[in-house]
C-alpha cells in the first residue's frame, strides 16, 4: 500500500508535470520565435508555473485521492495542500533547470545590440 501511496502522489505527478514543462518550453518557444520577433518574453514563464502547478495538482487529487479514496480520510484542505502548495519548491526547481537547459540548448546564438552575431559554445548534455 505504501508503494501505491507513493507512486500516486509522487511518481505520477512528477511524470506529468515534467511533460508539462517540456511541452510549455516549447510552445513559450514557438510563440516567442512567431510573436515576440525571437526575444524572450517572461511573462510566459509565470504562465509555464501556473499550468504546470495545475497539472500536478489536478494528477495528485485525481488520482491519491479520488481513486484510492484519501479524501475521506484526509479532508479537502489536507488534499489541496498536497496537491498545490508542498510541491511548488519541486516544481520551481524543476522548471528552472529544465528552462536553463533548453534555453542554451534551442537558443545557440548570442546576437548584441549591433549586427555581430557571437556563436556560443555548446556546454552540457547537448553538444
Amino acid at each position: 500500500m505504501l508503494l501505491l501511496t507513493l507512486a500516486f502522489l509522487i511518481l505520477l505527478p512528477v511524470t506529468i508535470a515534467s511533460i508539462t514543462i517540456v511541452v510549455s518550453l516549447i510552445m513559450k518557444w514557438l510563440l516567442e520565435k512567431e510573436v515576440n520577433n525571437r526575444k524572450e518574453y517572461s511573462v510566459f514563464h509565470f504562465v509555464n508555473i501556473a499550468f504546470t502547478i495545475m497539472m500536478w495538482g489536478t494528477t495528485s487529487i485525481v488520482f491519491y485521492g479520488l481513486v484510492l479514496e484519501k479524501i475521506t480520510e484526509t479532508g479537502w484542505m489536507t488534499m489541496t495542500m498536497y496537491a498545490y502548495v508542498y510541491p511548488l519548491p519541486v516544481i520551481l526547481l524543476l522548471y528552472t533547470a529544465a528552462s536553463r537547459l533548453f534555453r542554451s540548448w534551442i537558443y545557440p546564438v548570442s546576437s548584441q545590440t549591433d549586427n555581430i552575431i557571437y556563436l556560443k559554445r555548446r556546454s552540457g548534455l547537448f553538444r
